[in-house]
């Protein structure tokens, strides 16, 4: 894949088309249109109508929508989620908003996190000792989840790793409710083979739906914290280094 910046034509040209899914009129506009009509750019592509009734779905003209967001469960992540959902037989739209967080801020994140799961662990510990259990025997999850702390610090500290926010969301249309329902039974399936969760955004549709537009904004306060290898697995942009030419020198 290749990325590539747009300009704001480009940009209107996009959300036109996920705005009039269900229509075949090419999109037309001119910046010199502006002023003699009195209209503005969110004239020329705002669809018919929209419709936010529903807690987990919309409609946009007459194509149903929901918008989900990634609940990232597994340890360790593949490039071939992000392949299987793209290659879906559907229309939808995957939207990513990262956010790189400062590095010493991150380290004392994770060290309260460390603090706290350590914390938690003497409380198991002494609740053991109270029943006479073996002081050893601390919940699966917790002995887990502390390990991975250990482990992401480590990474920060020593292995050049930086820290990101990232909130994934997903946007799935279809032309009737009952396609919708399928579509996201779909998706949800590519999620859980990964040791992901897709979870549709309970009345937070009109939020998930501006935040999978071109704009680069993101009302959804959901994310979860990266490191800079697990953040890239969703980046299906390769970069290749160009050598610099340097201008030959006269000869003496």
């Amino acid at each position: 894949m290749v990325s590539a910046p747009l300009d704001g034509k480009e940009r209107l040209a996009l959300m036109y088309a996920m705005f009039h899914m269900d229509s075949l009129e090419p999109f037309k506009f001119d910046w010199k249109w502006l002023a003699p009509s009195g209209l503005s750019t969110k004239d020329f592509i705002a669809p018919s109508s929209f419709e936010f009734r529903e807690n987990r779905s919309f409609r946009i003209g007459k194509k149903y929508a929901s918008v989900s967001f990634l609940q990232i469960l597994a340890p360790e992540l593949e490039d071939r989620m992000l392949a299987e959902f793209l290659s879906m037989e559907s229309s939808l739209v995957v939207s990513m908003h990262i956010q790189s967080l400062d590095q010493m801020e991150a380290i004392k994140t994770i060290k309260r996190r460390i603090t706290d799961l350590d914390k938690s662990k003497i409380e198991e510990q002494k609740k053991a000792v109270r029943s006479g259990y073996d002081m050893d025997i601390i919940p699966s999850d917790l002995a887990t989840y502390g390990t991975a702390a250990k482990a992401l610090l480590q990474e920060l500290q020593s292995r050049n790793e930086r820290m990101f926010r990232l909130t994934f969301l997903v946007m799935n249309t279809a032309d009737t409710k009952r396609q919708l329902d399928n579509i996201l039974l779909q998706a949800k399936g590519i999620a859980q083979q990964n040791n992901c969760a897709l979870v549709p955004l309970d009345f937070q549709q009109e939020g998930g739906m501006v935040a999978c537009l071109p704009l680069g904004k993101n009302p959804i306060e959901i994310h979860r914290e990266l490191t800079t290898s697990a953040t890239a697995i969703f980046v299906p942009f390769t970069t290749q280094e160009l050598p610099v030419l340097r201008p030959e020198r006269p000869v003496q």
